[in-house]
């Protein structure tokens, strides 16, 4: 399976996500999946199409190449191997998950009722899609979904098979599956319930609200630049200020406001989980860091979360039983930065 991949936003010169994509289809690779990430893109742009247009074609017209400062401009072929080389080198090296990745046991990508044979295209392309394009996709699109992310606003997944797209969004189904990774239990309801406060109203936002809500979670919309819609199908898990003080459930906050890069958030709220929506690829302290209160979450939490199920929902499915797991790739990824500062 010869692939294109690329991520698209603007800004993007900070994504991690080549880092990961060449982390996965290593892991993949090596566990028998014949996958080769023949290009890597960094695409910057604020209109959707063009990124589409990438994917169409096998040989684009001249641009601007991208560099990220970490692994460099990885369209390029020295940096396309070093990225294979460094992460080949990690796969060897690191076998197990850090202990504190993974609090509770592992979590996994596999969901056995969701192992679906799709269509495969001699080469295909694909587009993981950050901010501003994240709303830009519409029903009339032309564009295949293969759950509500399109009529939501939400998509950040695109695959081109060479004949159809298909998209999807995968950034509420990583941070459920990071509530769960640290002891959410959703099977609780009521004020018992898991809380997501949230700030914000975007695609991730609403990606996020989506999932949350359709995991039996609450949720605490707070006033951001953009307020979250009240007529999307997490309305009915919505409760306000003066209901939050009632709820004894497991809390969850993020800041869907702060800008691409930017370390901190400046709203905050006691919570179980500080889960930080934004990184840029400077070295990096603590991944898990204790608060008063809870835990802070290095926003590569949501990335690696989100990244593994676009792999597990619309990148290669049928594969999902082989993707390896939350703690084990964080650990991964963060091993693979330190490997690339030092080579």
């Amino acid at each position: 399976m010869q692939i294109r991949y690329a991520v698209a936003g603007k800004p993007i010169q900070h994504s991690l996500s080549p880092v990961l994509a060449v982390l996965t289809a290593t892991h993949l690779k090596q566990a028998g999946l014949e996958v080769q990430l023949e290009e890597i893109n960094l695409l910057e742009s604020d209109d959707v199409t063009s990124p589409m247009a990438w994917a169409w074609v096998k040989k684009n017209r001249q641009r601007t190449d991208l560099s990220n400062r970490l692994y460099g401009v990885p369209s390029t072929p020295s940096s396309h191997s070093k990225l294979h080389r460094v992460a080949s080198t990690v796969m060897s090296e690191v076998k197990t998950a850090d202990s504190s990745y993974v609090p509770h046991g592992e979590t996994l990508f596999h969901r056995a009722e969701e192992r679906i044979k799709i269509r495969r295209g001699e080469r295909e392309s694909w587009i993981s899609l950050t901010s501003p394009l994240k709303h830009l996709l519409s029903t009339r699109s032309g564009v295949h979904p293969i759950d509500d992310s399109l009529e939501n606003g939400a998509v950040n997944q695109l695959r081109w098979d060479g004949k159809n797209w298909y998209c999807a969004g995968t950034d509420g189904h990583g941070l459920v599956a990071i509530a769960r990774h640290f002891g959410f239990d959703f099977e609780l309801t009521g004020v018992e319930s898991p809380l997501l406060c949230m700030v914000g109203g975007g695609g991730s936002a609403r990606s996020c609200a989506t999932a949350w809500s359709n995991a039996g979670g609450s949720i605490w919309s707070i006033e951001g630049r953009r307020p979250l819609d009240k007529r999307g199908p997490w309305v009915q898990n919505l409760v306000s200020g003066d209901q939050v003080v009632d709820n004894i459930g497991m809390r969850l906050f993020v800041d869907f406001d702060t800008k691409p890069g930017v370390l901190e958030s400046n709203r905050t709220t006691d919570c179980d989980l500080h889960l930080l929506s934004s990184y840029n690829s400077k070295e990096v302290g603590l991944i898990v860091e204790p608060t008063e209160s809870g835990l802070q979450l290095d926003a590569r939490w949501l990335l690696v979360a989100q990244h593994l199920e676009a792999w597990a929902r619309i990148f290669s499915p049928e594969a999902a039983h082989l993707l390896p797991g939350l703690g084990l790739t964080m650990t991964r990824l963060h091993a693979m930065e330190s490997a690339l500062r030092a080579d």
